[in-house]
């Protein structure tokens, strides 16, 4: 192997990819990053831990095709490090070469026959396989509204995931840790007339939600245990990314059964005044104390720590029904506010007991579920 690039293009490159490269991975060989010059004259570099799969590629005058297995973080700090301009790279002897202005280096490649092939290079074709398309900043939107409430608990892996259900013409997201429910419903093209459920890691679509900044189309195939996300970027920037990833075995609790068909007691407020509030009080509801909420014809919002101190501030809202107070936790609260897409946020309860529904004002398309914290 050996080509000529742009530093910044294989910088970016390499960047990306390496957000595959776990920590804890079984294998050694899964510590590097598979880059790749093609007869095309593009050059691929990607990386694997058996569950997620990142790769991308850019334009370089490729001399010879090939591939190569380097150390992935000794390679991307070396990358890094590189002045910017042409550099080049070749393989030889167990090593892969590097040029960068009046500098050479040599770096210990891995051995290339223990790389294992990538996901969705094993399967091309697929029988049974659906594949939908979307626009590329509705999806970022959808996936930073439901992954914030995936469980960190490993202990129940399928909470650490988000149920994707894929139905002709819909995508509905759903992620819960048990404390609190988000479920956002998204309009795709393609599909399946006969609905179709899988759980993915969080840790996946966090990354493909940071591959979307920029938009574009996202079409994702789902074929029997894998996804695999192809990002098309917008006219004028790099090469298209991809993204595999495994899904997470278990059944995800039927959480349609957790929404109630509506409450009598409603609360509207502006959404930006109640996230200062809440955040500002809630600097006193320390050592897991919750943030008190006096619904009535005005909002008081207060906490109190024993040994720290308390707060209350009021603020303007409309309310229709029988005044309570209702607890939150303070952060799970502003998770779910900031979430909304809107200038107004709705706020249903039942009693103070029952999990409260958080929407925006005439957008049902995102519903929050928080349950209450029990007052002693």
């Amino acid at each position: 192997m050996k080509f000529r690039c742009e530093r910044d293009d294989l910088l970016e490159a390499v960047q990306f990819a390496s957000r595959a490269i776990s920590n804890r991975a079984t294998l050694p060989v899964l510590s590097g990053l598979r880059i790749e010059a093609t007869e095309e004259g593009k050059v691929r570099v990607a990386a694997t831990d058996l569950e997620l799969t990142m790769e991308t590629a850019f334009r370089a005058g490729v001399d010879e095709p090939g591939k190569a297995i380097v150390p992935g973080r000794l390679f991307g700090e070396m990358t890094r490090s590189l002045s910017a301009g042409q550099v080049s790279l070749a393989t030889g002897d167990g090593e892969l070469e590097i040029g960068s202005g009046r500098g050479q280096f040599r770096v210990k490649a891995l051995a290339p026959d223990d790389y294992p092939a990538l996901p969705f290079e094993e399967r091309k074709e697929e029988e049974g396989s659906i594949s939908v398309q979307v626009d590329g900043s509705a999806l970022a939107i959808a996936l930073s509204q439901a992954v914030r409430s995936a469980s960190g608990d490993e202990s129940r892996q399928v909470l650490t995931g988000v149920l994707w259900e894929i139905e002709s013409g819909n995508l509905t997201l759903a992620a819960t840790d048990s404390y609190r429910l988000a479920v956002r419903t998204i309009a795709v093209e393609g599909g399946t007339a006969d609905a179709r459920n899988v759980v993915l890691p969080a840790r996946t679509l966090a990354e493909l939600a940071r591959a979307l900044q920029s938009g574009g189309l996202v079409r994702a195939e789902v074929k029997e245990n894998l996804i695999v996300f192809t990002v098309e970027p917008p006219e004028g920037s790099s090469e298209q990314l991809v993204i595999g990833s495994r899904f997470i075995e278990g059944e995800f609790p039927k959480y349609r059964q957790l929404i109630p068909e509506g409450y009598q007691n409603k609360l509207t407020v502006d959404r930006e005044a109640i996230l200062e509030v809440v955040k500002r009080v809630g600097l006193l509801a320390q050592n897991n104390m919750p943030v008190k909420m006096q619904l009535g014809d005005e909002l008081e919002i207060s906490a109190h720590t024993p040994d720290v101190g308390e707060g209350q501030e009021v603020i303007d809202a409309e309310y229709k029904g029988e005044p309570m107070v209702m607890a939150f936790n303070p952060q799970f609260f502003h998770d779910g506010g900031s979430a909304i897409q809107g200038e107004r946020l709705v706020l249903e309860t039942g009693d103070g007991l029952k999990p409260a529904i958080l929407r925006a004002e005439n957008d049902e398309s995102f519903t929050y579920l928080l349950m209450p914290v029990r007052l002693s």
